[in-house]
């Protein structure tokens, strides 16, 4: 008897043990396909920009550890540089060299001595904030020294134009096309919008950019029934602004590109 009461003690011991727990089970949540893998042209973490360009800052960078910000504009004349401490200053825009490396180097007068900045053309990810930026940044002031990274924003803010679309895909586009003239794009970063046309009907919608991937959010259009040839370009238009794609901005034209290839190419208007 005592054998018997034994062995169902232990098939019930057993049963307990690989029941699913209710509590576990109650916190999983289904992960879906598409988040389980990773496309090997996922681009870093776009960084937000949109408070410098507003300001008309040209230079920014960031650092931690302990915290600081700079912010260089030649406009307002002014170089600004803060900390989580006590070493914050605010000067007059210094002269700015740059070397045969790409290195731009500022330096300053204060009353607690020499304040000097260098730029050096490097990959450098911040590691707060996970995004990647062009350049690593260095600041000497008041007897320490602060390394971080940061942006030149001129090739930026040189996105925010009116652009008239000449290229897709290979394919010239007429002046001609579409209705009403071929799509175009209103890029405004400072408020993180683009406005513009599909060749057919309206667009508006979000916009990310920072000095070297471009962003589009889910854009809005008009109803107008296109047909035919202006049909299809408003589709393959839309269709390659969905893309991960990256930017180059020189001579009054615009170049996006996806996985490294050109896809459109926009000239300024007049």
């Amino acid at each position: 008897m005592l054998p018997k009461l034994i062995l169902v003690l232990l098939l019930l011991i057993g049963t307990a043990c690989h029941r699913p727990s209710a509590k576990i089970g109650a916190t999983l949540t289904p992960v879906p396909d598409s988040a389980k893998t990773v496309s090997r042209t996922e681009m870093p973490k776009i960084a937000d920009y949109s408070r410098y360009l507003k300001a008309g800052d040209e230079f920014m960078a960031i650092g931690n550890e302990p915290s600081w910000s700079l912010v260089i504009n030649s406009s307002k004349n002014y170089l600004r540089f803060k900390t989580s401490g006590a070493d914050s200053i605010s000067v007059p825009m210094p002269q700015r060299n740059v070397d045969s490396n790409g290195r731009v180097r500022f330096s300053a007068e204060t009353s607690q001595g020499t304040l000097t900045v260098l730029f050096r053309p490097d990959s450098c990810v911040d590691s707060m904030l996970g995004q990647q930026f062009d350049y690593r940044v260095d600041v000497t002031y008041n007897g320490k020294t602060y390394a971080g990274c940061g942006a030149l924003l001129r090739e930026l803010s040189l996105l925010n134009d009116i652009w008239v679309l000449q290229t897709l895909n290979g394919q010239t586009i007429s002046a001609t096309a579409g209705r009403g003239g071929p799509p175009r794009l209103d890029i405004q970063l400072a408020e993180g919008r683009v406005t513009g046309t599909t060749g057919c009907n309206r667009l508006t919608g979000p916009l990310k950019a920072d000095t070297r991937q471009l962003k589009f959010g889910s854009l809005a259009t008009t109803r107008m029934a296109c047909m035919g040839e202006t049909a299809r370009l408003e589709g393959d238009f839309l269709e390659t602004l969905s893309q991960t794609l990256t930017y180059r901005v020189a001579n009054g034209m615009l170049t996006l590109l996806h996985d490294n290839k050109p896809v459109m190419t926009f000239r300024k208007t007049d």
